[in-house]
């Protein structure tokens, strides 16, 4: 084949393949979109998260735990208590997305850790699965209650 030859098929194939060769420029260019907008997500999804547990803090302890799943909604818990262990503020983010917000949890305020820890535990294993995340965060408290109340006796 002479440079002729290739030259015409370079031609050949760039007005066969023209087509495809634009249609491949707008999936990358969808693509890289697509990751743009997740980057910013998920950057505001961080950012909500930092706010709720500072604005937590300010209440008292904070225990936070975490419900993650391969397929399915996933959820972040955090719960804010006094140190008698009693719940002044609970909040979750549930969801699949990047959308996902902080919702309050207002059927557990006023309940004490103990209590609500042993109601998660006495659940079959199918529904206590559900609330992990419920469950790492009190266990994170009542951790940080107990280490308070054996400093507090020396």
């Amino acid at each position: 084949m002479n440079l002729d030859g290739i030259i015409h098929f370079v031609r050949w194939n760039m007005e066969v393949e023209g087509g495809t060769i634009l249609q491949t420029e707008m999936l990358v260019g969808a693509v890289f979109l697509l990751f743009v907008i997740q980057v910013i997500g998920t950057h505001l999804q961080v950012k909500a998260y930092k706010g709720a547990v500072r604005e937590m803090h300010k209440l008292g302890n904070v225990g936070i735990g975490s419900r993650r799943r391969k397929l399915g909604a996933s959820n972040i818990v955090v719960i804010a208590c006094n140190s008698a262990g009693e719940i002044l503020d609970g909040r979750i983010m549930q969801g699949m997305t990047i959308l996902s917000r902080f919702r309050p949890m207002e059927d557990i305020v006023g309940r004490t850790i103990y209590d609500l820890h042993a109601e998660y535990a006495a659940l079959p294993e199918k529904r206590r699965v559900h609330y992990k995340g419920h469950m790492q965060a009190l266990d994170a408290l009542i951790t940080r209650l107990h280490n308070a109340e054996q400093s507090e006796a020396r």
